[in-house]
């Protein structure tokens, strides 16, 4: 005998009432964040930290960090830790490593603490990284946590990497390890996929990594090629040139250009000196002037239809930043 399969949608109410939302929330629950405050006991505490400690998000501790904490305590100052009690039955310090390391040193054994139920690891991560923006993460502590949460934009970041054969690794400085993260964040945010990739091909293809290629202005510069040359010259003669040449022209081409010109900020210089590596070549290929690549323009926003440095959807320069009546009009 067949049965008939009912859809939920079949067993719901009227669309829009209240009971069609009762229903739905019976079919479906919702299990939603919920937190007590208490006090805690700092030595039952753990910490979920970001490689090579742990495989987590959490930095380790800092020892400055410590011993001004340790000069200024005040148990009067010492705001709640941000816990999360995971599933089994553990308790995970968000927020408060710090305070409660230092307070077990000053013989303290309880805190309190805003313990929060129901949080999956990325949320905490994403909390952490929240968090942090006020208390001063570091880039790749930020970088980290937000790998951990899921984060679209860091995930590709290191797919794009791992697809050139580099690692995003800011814990030792080595060939084939790019540390500048936050460089990398902006040129992901500012070029999208196409625009790293392209820059980490080039970087890649002309020194294989070497450590000294994968700075912040040589990262930046080549970036700045990018955007204002890319549709102009091919990728594979811009890296048998600038491989050619080697990495300590490039650094010298670079100099002589911030001595001479005013380019803008100083990584425009690395991307202008691949420019007039390819013009010289072209050059004494027997190209004319007009055939070589335009001069270079200190501020992209000069380059019709480029992008304008600083201008990001949403915000607004007329923003309120002191505001006391949240949602009220003035």
């Amino acid at each position: 005998m067949a049965i008939r399969q009912v859809s939920m949608e079949e067993e719901l109410p009227p669309e829009g009432s209240e009971e069609e939302a009762l229903e739905i929330l019976r079919q479906v629950p919702l299990r939603m964040p919920s937190y007590e405050l208490k006090r805690v006991n700092v030595t039952q505490l753990l910490v979920d930290y970001a490689p090579p400690n742990g495989s987590g998000y959490a930095r380790p501790l800092n020892d400055n960090r410590l011993k001004i904490l340790r000069r200024d305590w005040d148990s009067m100052a010492c705001s709640p830790l941000i816990i999360s009690r995971r599933d089994t039955g553990d308790l995970y310090v968000i927020d408060g490593n710090h305070r409660r390391n230092v307070a077990f040193d000053k013989g303290i054994v309880t805190l309190p603490a805003m313990i929060f139920s129901g949080m999956d690891r990325a949320r905490e991560a994403d909390l952490y990284t929240k968090l942090g923006t006020v208390l001063g993460q570091t880039p790749w502590t930020r970088f980290q946590s937000r790998l951990v949460a899921g984060d679209d934009a860091a995930n590709a970041i290191v797919r794009i990497a791992t697809d050139n054969s580099l690692e995003v690794n800011a814990i030792s400085y080595q060939d084939g390890r790019i540390q500048a993260i936050a460089r990398l964040d902006s040129i992901y945010l500012r070029g999208g996929p196409d625009g790293l990739d392209w820059t980490l091909k080039v970087l890649w293809g002309s020194f294989s990594g070497n450590r000294e290629s994968l700075g912040e202005m040589q990262l930046e510069g080549v970036f700045s090629f990018w955007q204002r040359y890319a549709a102009l010259v091919d990728e594979t003669e811009v890296v048998q040139l600038l491989g050619a040449a080697g990495l300590n022209v490039w650094h010298d081409r670079a100099a002589s250009i911030w001595g001479r010109s005013d380019v803008g900020k100083r990584s425009n210089t690395y991307g202008m000196a691949i420019a007039d590596l390819i013009n010289d070549t072209w050059r004494r290929r027997g190209k004319r002037v007009k055939e070589l690549l335009p001069a270079w323009a200190p501020n992209i926003a000069q380059l019709a239809g480029g992008y304008r440095m600083g201008v990001r959807s949403g915000y607004s320069t007329n923003s309120d930043r002191a505001p006391q009546h949240l949602g009220k009009e003035a």
